[in-house]
């Protein structure tokens, strides 16, 4: 009986002593005081009902995460709230034009194709460890990894005149100065590519890369100009996959999406592959189409869903509020963040610290490169000056990174404020018809009015 006690108080001791181990292995960073009035954000609630009510969008889920005090654990949701619904039909007839009415409600655990934010939390964030693994620099003419890739050219105004070049660099695409045109319609692309075969059954996505890289024109000098491309991000992909040879989804998964250990982030289903998501996933349906058939699960981009077969630069990723809320806590903290541990350590509350980027390497992409001060834009960021008032007038500039996607989805990061604010809607359901901008510009004042730094 002695031996059984002794033994039993031995296990105690271990495990109280795991546990102080487990609990203490955060490093000891003086406390910000920071308050949410939480009180205030009824008034986020009338605004996002309200634009429900108005046919803005069908449904909405709106995340508040404040960083965490010792500067590297996963941040506090102060605000999680799911508004309206995840869908309102299933189908169209085609005959009658009446839809296949089926409501269901939003859940703040929805998954939304989140399209252009894709960019960032995709192909942006993969490209920053491609650039600390030493596979690409910043500097690098894109015809480093895409022979042929043709440079600007000046226009000749007589017989004789010199003809100007200039090399299209990495950072030109990652900030939107490269001069490439910012869209490429499908059905003009399809026509112009059936010279190679039959259009169902030709390599799309080889046809597109050749296309960018020697047959669209060059607008304007790389870094004279400004313009959002989708096309940018779609010649990073193919930089990406060149460079690891490794395609852009797995990729992201294995370098980024499972190191944080995102629940439910995926880039499009591919037919012929093992499906990313249960087959009662909540996701968030996008426009009706065509045919009559509502997006589900597929991606809303009809260059990504059509050309590059959902797996895209410019769009593709799905992912939920909570996901995005680890995305977040991670810039937010410089590049590291604290995840719930497995095993014994995780049953006492233990964390394994994973820093994916180092601090330099977030500073380098949420900042306007030097020489493109006028255009507003980091490396695969928007900064939040000028342009970016769409995220409201109050979150602090000069240290606000944020995107917004064509879906109606957004992600605002302010690492001043310490403060995140990711809204997702599904603006485009059931028809490209609904509008965020407003909503999305109000509900960021009111968050920011909520925020009491003591």
């Amino acid at each position: 009986m002695k031996r059984v006690v002794c033994w039993v108080a031995t296990l105690l001791v271990l495990l109280v002593l795991g546990l102080h181990v487990f609990q203490n292995d955060k490093p000891q960073i003086e406390s910000k005081p920071f308050k949410f009035n939480v009180e205030r954000m009824a008034l986020a609630d009338s605004v996002i009902n309200q634009s429900i009510a108005d046919d803005d969008f069908p449904g909405a889920v709106l995340c508040v995460v404040k960083r965490a005090d010792d500067g590297e654990s996963m941040g506090e949701i102060v605000y999680l709230k799911a508004y309206g619904s995840r869908q309102v039909c299933t189908a169209r007839d085609t005959s009658s034009g009446k839809f296949v009415s089926d409501t269901i409600p939003m859940t703040t655990d929805a998954i939304f194709d989140l399209a252009s934010v894709s960019k960032c939390v995709g192909t942006t964030l993969s490209f920053m460890r491609v650039l600390e693994d030493g596979l690409v620099r910043l500097t690098d003419n894109v015809s480093r990894y895409l022979p042929g890739f043709k440079p600007w050219e000046s226009t000749p105004e007589k017989k004789g005149d010199r003809i100007e070049r200039r090399n299209i660099t990495v950072t030109n695409l990652l900030n939107h100065t490269s001069g490439l045109p910012s869209y490429v319609g499908v059905p003009g692309f399809l026509a112009r590519f059936e010279q190679y075969g039959d259009p169902l059954k030709l390599n799309l996505r080889d046809s597109l890369t050749a296309y960018l890289t020697d047959g669209l024109p060059r607008l304007n000098r790389p870094g004279e100009v400004m313009r959002y491309s989708c096309l940018n991000f779609i010649t990073l992909q193919t930089i990406i996959e060149r460079t690891t040879g490794q395609r852009l989804d797995h990729f992201a998964k294995k370098e980024v999406f499972d190191k944080l250990r995102l629940k439910n982030t995926w880039y499009n289903w591919i037919a012929g592959s093992e499906r990313p998501y249960a087959a009662d996933a909540k996701i968030v349906p996008t426009e009706v189409q065509p045919d009559g058939k509502v997006l589900v699960g597929e991606v809303h981009d009809p260059l990504a869903r059509v050309v590059n077969g959902g797996v895209s630069g410019n769009a593709g990723v799905f992912s939920t509020a909570e996901d995005l809320a680890v995305v977040a806590s991670l810039m937010l903290n410089d590049g590291v963040i604290r995840l719930p541990a497995d095993g014994i350590k995780g049953f006492f509350g233990g964390t394994d610290r994973v820093r994916l980027y180092s601090k330099n390497t977030v500073d380098a992409f949420t900042r306007i490169p030097a020489g493109y001060e006028e255009h507003g834009r980091a490396l695969g960021w928007d900064i939040g000056v000028g342009h970016g008032s769409y995220m409201g007038e109050l979150l602090t500039p000069g240290s606000l990174v944020n995107h917004s996607g064509y879906t109606g989805t957004s992600i605002a990061i302010n690492q001043k404020d310490g403060i995140a604010i990711i809204f997702l809607t599904n603006r485009v359901h059931p028809f490209d018809d609904g509008a965020v901008g407003r909503a999305r510009a109000t509900v960021s004042n009111i968050v920011v009015s909520a925020m009491d730094h003591q």
